[in-house]
């Protein structure tokens, strides 16, 4: 692990590990709060690393401290889930496997959740490290080694995204910007940048960064759709309707990103005033039954609109303008 004034969280990250971990390792980058002593107290070996603008080097520091077969790597403020965990113990075993997948929970606002895989369970092995200034990499260092990577049901709970401060938006966006001016062709970082400009609340930059990549065979479909989502928003802030409609023309696969994009997409008619088609969309199965769409915001902005429906003649005010909760919401 890897921390920096996290007195706020890292008790409950270190807890839910350490009944299983043989050493636990707290590298501080320096914190001025009560990081360390915390860490110490929870049995973990703290050492002291000055931050060097780059999270690979300081995760391959805290590797080098270890002296385990195995490595867990965890933020601050996640949570292992200790039950899917010990379901898949015995990989640890195959001597074939150098990285073990497992799925990242990440709570956002409300009741909505966005789930990736990544690999964070890696064989104790001096050329297994990650690289990457940001959205660092490890499962290619696995692969080059000569090992498997096993995708697993092991889960890990993250809420950093719930209280994202600005603070940190600004030092990832810092980060991304560095690693695009030396890779400008990277589609890689193109597309983080992107989102980290959308929850920066700069849209424009936003979707001039995302748009022209939205396709690009080097994302995954899931982070395709996901741009193509996002680009979509960024046009409906600016009453692009007709561009919002145009990139929301597809259907995902994945019933949690299709609901999304419904959700959106009954956000497009809201603000045309087509109220009855948007409520039918904000009570279609795969909105109701999607982990990106916060369903108290749903349920609400449902009845509200419904009853916009019932009443043509609403006062000609811009709702979508001047309501805040309203534009918060389908942002």
């Amino acid at each position: 692990m890897i921390a920096r004034d996290s007195a706020d969280t890292i008790g409950r990250a270190l807890e839910s590990v350490r009944p299983i971990a043989t050493q636990i390792v707290v590298v501080d980058t320096g914190s001025l709060d009560a990081t360390p002593t915390l860490a110490a107290r929870s049995g973990a070996e703290v050492y002291f690393h000055r931050w060097r603008d780059n999270f690979s080097v300081a995760r391959n520091w805290a590797l080098g401290y270890l002296r385990t077969d195995w490595a867990l790597v965890l933020d601050t403020d996640e949570v292992l889930d200790r039950e899917s965990f010990e379901r898949c113990r015995h990989l640890l075993a195959q001597q074939h496997l150098g990285g073990i997948e497992v799925s990242i929970v990440n709570a956002l606002d409300g009741s909505a959740y966005h789930e990736h895989r990544y690999t964070r369970i890696v064989r104790c092995h001096p050329t297994i490290r990650f690289s990457g200034t940001i959205h660092e990499q490890i499962a290619d260092a696995v692969r080059a080694a000569g090992y498997d990577i096993a995708k697993t049901d092991i889960r890990i709970l993250h809420t950093g995204y719930q209280r994202l401060s600005p603070e940190k938006i600004e030092r990832n966006i810092a980060l991304l910007e560095m690693e695009l001016s030396a890779q400008p062709e990277s589609v890689w970082h193109r597309y983080h940048l992107g989102l980290a400009e959308f929850a920066r609340g700069n849209l424009a930059r936003a979707r001039s960064l995302l748009e022209p990549i939205r396709n690009s065979a080097e994302l995954s479909s899931q982070q395709q759709e996901l741009a193509t989502i996002r680009c979509a928003q960024c046009a409906l802030a600016c009453d692009d309707f007709l561009g919002a409609e145009r990139l929301l023309a597809f259907t995902s696969a994945d019933r949690h990103r299709e609901g999304l994009r419904l959700f959106v997409l009954a956000a497009v008619l809201a603000a045309q005033r087509q109220f009855p088609a948007a409520v039918e969309l904000l009570g279609a199965a795969p909105v109701c039954q999607s982990s990106l769409v916060d369903q108290q915001q749903r349920a609400l902005f449902a009845e509200r609109l419904a009853t916009l429906a019932q009443h043509r003649a609403h006062p000609k005010e811009t709702i979508w303008q001047t309501d805040r909760l309203w534009r918060a919401t389908f942002r």
